[in-house]
């Protein structure tokens, strides 16, 4: 269910696609999302791969990554 992120996103968690909470929308701008990443969360190398993610503690979301955006914003299989 691809969309571009939208204010209503800020704030909500991100989880991978078996639940698992990685970070926080902090901001959204021009239908992206920036995402806290929380700091004692290892990520997968799959799910790192997936998201284009480095180990910055901050990071973009693309709409192409997510599964779902209800109560928080979870992220597709790898």
């Amino acid at each position: 269910m691809a969309r571009d992120f939208t204010d209503d996103d800020r704030d909500k968690d991100v989880v991978t696609a078996e639940g698992n909470r990685i970070g926080t929308i902090r901001d959204v701008n021009e239908g992206r999302a920036t995402v806290d990443r929380d700091s004692d969360q290892d990520l997968t190398d799959k799910v790192k791969d997936l998201l284009g993610w480095d180990n910055d503690e901050s990071n973009e979301l693309r709409s192409e990554h997510v599964d779902t955006y209800d109560d928080e914003v979870q992220l597709r299989r790898p």
